[in-house]
C-alpha cells in the first residue's frame, strides 16, 4: 500500500485543492470584514463558544502536535503524553476563568486590542507596550518558523521529494499569506474553525488506520517494545528525570495561556460567559488531541528503529501505510494543525506592531493602520520562511525555547490584574531579567550547574519574581485614580 513517486500528482492534486477550499473560506470571511480597526484586528469582539474554541484551539494545534509529538514520543515513549501536557489541563481552565476573565473586562472597558496597551494602561506608561512587544515578537518568531519547517517536511515527505523541502514552506507561507491579509481576525477564526476539524478527523483517523496496517493496537506495540522495553517507563530515559519534567509541566501551564496569539483572543469574545465555556472545553480536546499524536510516534519506532530525524515519523508511517489517495488526504490534514497556528501568530504580531509601535507614535488613521498591519504580515513571513530555511534546530527543540520565552512574560503582565503595588519599573525589569536571564544560560554566560538540573527557565522565573517584588517596594507605587479604576472593574471578580 506504499504510495510510489508516479502518484505524487494525485497527492498534490489532493492537498492543492484543500488549499484552495481553505482559501475560499479565508475570502468569504474577508467579505464581512471591513476596514476599521476594531473589526480587522478583533472581528467585532463577537466570536461565540464555537469559534472562539475553534480559534483558541487550532491556533494552538501547530506543528508540535503533528510532528513534534510524535517525534518526541519516539525517543520518550508515551511518557511524551504527560510531559507537555503535564499540569496544564487543570491550570488552563482555572487561568482562563480567572486571569482570562480580567482580560476580557480590561479589554472590552478600555477598548485594547494587544497585551502592550493593556500594559501601558495599567502602568500609565507610553513604552513598556513597547517593550512586552519586542519580547513577545523575538519569541514567536521562532514558534512561527515552526509551522513552516513542519510543512516543508510534511511536503517533502509524502510527496517523496517531488515537493522540495522549501517549495512546501512556500506553499504554506503564501496560502496563510493570502487569507490572513485578507480576512485578518475573522478570516483567521473562520479558517481555524474549518482547518480544526479537519485536523482532528485526520489525527483520529491516523490513529486508528496505521495500527490496524501494523496488525493491531497489540502487535503495534509489541514490535516496539521488541525495539526499546524501556519506553513504558522511566528508567534510563534522561530527558524524564522529575527535575526536567517539573520544568516542562510549569513551563507549559503558563506560556500557553500568555501565548500573545490566545492573549487577544481572549478579548475577541462575545461575553465572559463564552471565555468560561470555551475554557471547560479546550484542555479536554488538548488531551483528545495528544494521546493519537503520541500513540503514533510511538508505534512508528517499531516499523523505522533507525529513522534519521525522527521529526519525520509520522510523514513516513503515513507514506508506508495509506493508499495514494489517503496521503494526499492525511498530508491535508498535517497542513491544517500547521496553519490554523501559524495564522494566528503572523496575525497577532502584525497587529502588535501596528498597535504598539505605529499607532502611539504617528497620527495614522484606521484605513492606513489595517493597511499598514497588511504589510507587516508579509514582511514577517519572509522572515520566518527564511529562517525556516536555515534552521538546524528539531520542532521539539526549537519549541522549548520559545515557550520558555513566553513563560517568563508571565509574571509582568499578570502581576499588575492581581496587584495594586505592582508598578511600571517592577513590570519592565521583570520582561527584561526573564529575557536576559534565559539568553544568559542559553549563550552559557550562566554555568547550567545554576539550573540545580531543572530546565533554565524556573531559576529565572523564581529570579524574576524575587526582584520584581524588590523593585516594586523601592519604586513610587501606581497612581491612586488608575488603580481605582481597576479596583472596581474587578470588585467581585476572581
Amino acid at each position: 500500500m506504499t504510495a510510489i513517486a508516479g502518484d505524487t500528482t494525485l497527492i498534490v492534486g489532493i492537498v492543492v485543492s484543500y488549499l484552495l477550499i481553505v482559501l475560499a473560506v479565508g475570502q468569504y470571511a474577508s467579505r464581512k470584514t471591513g476596514d476599521s480597526r476594531e473589526e480587522y484586528f478583533m472581528a467585532s469582539r463577537s466570536f461565540g463558544t464555537l469559534v472562539l474554541l475553534a480559534a483558541l484551539f487550532a491556533t494552538n494545534m501547530s506543528a508540535v502536535v503533528m510532528i513534534g509529538a510524535p517525534s518526541l514520543a519516539y525517543d520518550i515513549g508515551p511518557n511524551a503524553y504527560g510531559y507537555f501536557v503535564g499540569l496544564f489541563v487543570f491550570t488552563f481552565p482555572l487561568f482562563v476563568m480567572t486571569i482570562g476573565h480580567r482580560v476580557w473586562l480590561v479589554g472590552k472597558r478600555f477598548d485594547h486590542i494587544t497585551p502592550g496597551q493593556v500594559l501601558n494602561h495599567r502602568f500609565q506608561s507610553s513604552t513598556l507596550g513597547v517593550l512586552a512587544m519586542l519580547v513577545f515578537t523575538f519569541w514567536t518568531v521562532p514558534y512561527l518558523l515552526v509551522g513552516i519547517q513542519g510543512g516543508g517536511i510534511a511536503f517533502e515527505q509524502l510527496t517523496s521529494g517531488a515537493v522540495p523541502y522549501w517549495l512546501g514552506g512556500l506553499a504554506v507561507t503564501l496560502v496563510v499569506l493570502v487569507y490572513v491579509s485578507t480576512g485578518g481576525m475573522r478570516g483567521t477564526g473562520w479558517t481555524n474553525a474549518f482547518q480544526g476539524t479537519v485536523f482532528v478527523v485526520a489525527l483520529v483517523g491516523f490513529a486508528i488506520v496505521i495500527p490496524e496496517q501494523l496488525g493491531g493496537f497489540e502487535a503495534a506495540t509489541r514490535a516496539t517494545l521488541d525495539v526499546n522495553p524501556a519506553l513504558v517507563n522511566r528508567a534510563g530515559l534522561p530527558p524524564l528525570g522529575w527535575k526536567t519534567y517539573l520544568s516542562v509541566a510549569v513551563m507549559v501551564s503558563i506560556e500557553t495561556f500568555i501565548l500573545p496569539h490566545l492573549f487577544i483572543r481572549y478579548m475577541t469574545s462575545r461575553s465572559s460567559k463564552q471565555l468560561r465555556r470555551t475554557a471547560v472545553v479546550y484542555p479536554i480536546a488538548i488531551l483528545l488531541s495528544w494521546g493519537p499524536a503520541v500513540m503514533l510516534g510511538f508505534w512508528g519506532l517499531g516499523q523505522f528503529p533507525d529513522i534519521a530525524n525522527p521529526d519525520f515519523i509520522l510523514p513516513t508511517l503515513i507514506q508506508a501505510n495509506f493508499p495514494t489517495w489517503l496521503v494526499g488526504l492525511a498530508l491535508a490534514g498535517i497542513l491544517a494543525a500547521l496553519m490554523s497556528t501559524l495564522d494566528g501568530q503572523v496575525l497577532t504580531l502584525a497587529t502588535m506592531l501596528t498597535e504598539d509601535v505605529l499607532r502611539p507614535f504617528t497620527d495614522i488613521d484606521e484605513r492606513t493602520e489595517v493597511f499598514a498591519t497588511r504589510g507587516f504580515i508579509v514582511a514577517i513571513l519572509a522572515v520566518a520562511y527564511v529562517a525556516a530555511l536555515l534552521t538546524k534546530e528539531s520542532i521539539i527543540d526549537t519549541t522549548i525555547f520559545a515557550f520558555s520565552g513566553y513563560a517568563l512574560t508571565f509574571l509582568p503582565i499578570v502581576s499588575g490584574f492581581y496587584s495594586e503595588r505592582v508598578t511600571e519599573a517592577a513590570s519592565g525589569t521583570g520582561l527584561v531579567l526573564g529575557f536576559v536571564g534565559l539568553w544568559a544560560f542559553h549563550l552559557g554566560v550562566l554555568p547550567g550547574s545554576l539550573t540545580v538540573g531543572f530546565l533554565p527557565v524556573i531559576p529565572v522565573l523564581v529570579a524574576q519574581a524575587v526582584v520584581m517584588v524588590a523593585v516594586a517596594l523601592v519604586t513610587a507605587p501606581p497612581d491612586d485614580e488608575r488603580v481605582d479604576q481597576y479596583r472596581t472593574l474587578f470588585e467581585g471578580e476572581w
